[in-house]
């Protein structure tokens, strides 16, 4: 008998006609964990949010919700309706005709009433409890769905996209609610995105996907800080964040590349990638440096400078407290280390 958790993924896999998506997924949510599922388009992790919800039955593999099984084998166990996990998808999917409270309150007891009160409280919504859903804003919609989600106290919670129809700036405010209010309900989540920032910012583990000609597979499963600092290759290192991957020749806690002698995060033999991040590498202006700027912008307590480097394009950082550069002028860049590589 495995560990009781919300959600046991075992051995999933899919197909739509000949085309696979899914290969052999084994994944599994901790009670109480918040995680991300970060990939490509076409990689199979709506597909799997879809299989766990009970939208989509899968040809191979088992999923356990709570304990209990709801499909093995090809085989639907429990229905979608009796799964007892909360949805929330980014069209929000509310009922246009019922207000804000008669959306969070449908489905459950008739004397939810003080339950229903305590989560618009808690998404502070409680002032627009009569309202309509034509008449909110996109971040007050997606509460109101948050909400109803968990209503009926699930040990699990779905989100698909929650933030795609929602401006930029309210992107973390929603995200810190989410964080917060799910942690209140004691709710574990699985999250399909593909917006790095969310993922990293928002998980306790964040589970990245990759395409393969078999299907759609894991690759890395680890905290935040360990899949950026520490991506497993190349295409993870892109999909949780800017980075430049150049050549370079290890030699144990260093490596030899076009940019001089970079120190290493962990020892390496033979020829590899090193993985810069932005926030890795520094610009200096130099009237006789052989790095030149092509392009600068601001970001705040600092200006992405992307230059011409020996290496090819790189995008460097320049603190706000320094000389800004502008475009054409000369410089060097200063790796700030050690660094990760591939």
């Amino acid at each position: 008998m495995g560990e009781l958790n919300p959600l046991n993924i075992q051995n999933l896999s899919h197909h739509y006609g000949e085309t696979p998506v899914l290969n052999s997924v084994d994944l599994c949510v901790h009670s109480g964990e918040f995680v991300a599922l970060l990939g490509p388009s076409g990689c199979g992790k709506t597909t799997l949010l879809k299989a766990v919800a009970g939208l989509v039955n899968p040809h191979q593999g088992s999923i356990d919700i709570d304990g209990t099984v709801v499909v093995k084998g090809g085989v639907e166990h429990i229905p979608c309706e009796r799964r007892g996990v909360g949805l929330v998808f980014q069209e929000y999917a509310l009922f246009p005709h019922m207000t804000v409270a008669e959306n969070v309150g449908y489905g459950i007891d008739s004397d939810g009433q003080a339950r229903v009160n305590g989560l618009l409280k808690l998404v502070g919504l409680s002032e627009l409890a009569e309202r309509l859903p034509a008449e909110l804003s996109g971040g007050q919609q997606q509460r109101v769905a948050l909400a109803r989600a968990l209503a009926p106290r699930p040990a699990l919670l779905l989100l698909d996209e929650p933030f795609a129809n929602v401006d930029a700036a309210l992107r973390e405010s929603l995200g810190l609610l989410l964080r917060r209010v799910v942690r209140d309900q004691g709710a574990a989540v699985l999250m399909v995105t593909h917006d790095q920032l969310s993922a990293l910012a928002l998980a306790d583990r964040v589970v990245i996907m990759e395409t393969q000609h078999t299907g759609g597979e894991i690759i890395q499963d680890a905290p935040p800080a360990r899949v950026y600092q520490q991506p497993v290759n190349a295409s993870a290192a892109r999909l949780t964040g800017n980075c430049t991957l150049i050549e370079a020749n290890a030699n144990g806690n260093t490596a030899e590349s076009s940019l001089g002698s970079l120190a290493l995060i962990e020892s390496k033999k033979g020829s590899v990638q090193a993985m810069l991040r932005p926030e890795q590498i520094s610009f200096k202006l130099d009237p006789d440096g052989d790095v030149i700027v092509e392009d600068v912008m601001f970001s705040g307590a600092s200006h992405k400078v992307v230059c011409q480097t020996p290496s090819g394009m790189i995008e460097a950082t320049v603190d706000d407290r320094h000389t800004v550069p502008k475009k054409g002028d000369c410089g060097s860049i200063s790796i700030n280390g050690p660094i990760w590589a591939l």
